[in-house]
This record gives structure tokens, sequence and C-alpha cells, in this order.
């Protein structure tokens, strides 16, 4: 999810709130968005799973925004492979190749 900064001063003076540890986080914020009259926007760039749980075909035809859960992949692989943008990378690769010890 992604506030502006309005929308995140509204959120924390409102005293909206999870009622309980394990309340379903995600559906008492979109509650307390409804409450205070913040328009919501659905982005499917925002992925609820993994990447091995898309057909690759989907993920090739958008820019993903991030992926939700990291159980038994690699985090780091993930961000590298979908999310890391090409300047990010050659950057990366230039600082390995070059860097020097102190």
């Amino acid at each position: 999810m992604v506030f502006s900064r309005v929308a995140v001063l509204k959120i924390l003076s409102s005293g909206c709130g999870c009622y309980s540890p394990d309340a379903p986080d995600d559906m008492v914020l979109g509650m307390c968005l409804n409450t205070l009259g913040l328009s919501v926007t659905h982005s499917p760039q925002f992925h609820q799973a993994r990447p091995d749980d898309y057909p690759k075909e989907v993920l090739l035809g958008q820019s993903p925004i991030s992926f939700h859960k990291h159980w038994n992949i690699n985090p780091v692989a993930v961000y590298q492979q979908w999310l890391m943008d090409s300047e990010d990378l050659h950057q990366q690769i230039f600082r390995r190749e070059y860097r020097q010890e102190l």
C-alpha cells in the first residue's frame, strides 16, 4: 500500500486501528479509509503472492511494484529479477567489480 502524507495524518489522528493483534489489518485499514472518506485506488502491480505464484506472462506484461509473500524464495533475488530497474542493476554490478577494500 502507498499512502499520501495527508492520508497518513488523517489515519493517525482518527484513532482508527486494529481491534486485536490478530485482526485482518488490511480489512480494518480499508474500513478506516472508507470511514474517513479517503479513496482507494487498486493497482494490479501490487502482488499478494510470490512471483512463482503467477504466470510469468502476466508479470512480464507489467512493471511489478511489490510482492507480499516471501517464503521458500530469496527476497533479494526477487528484487533483483522483478523490481530493480536496469540502472540500479548497472550501478550494483559496477560497484561490485570496482569496489576497493579499505
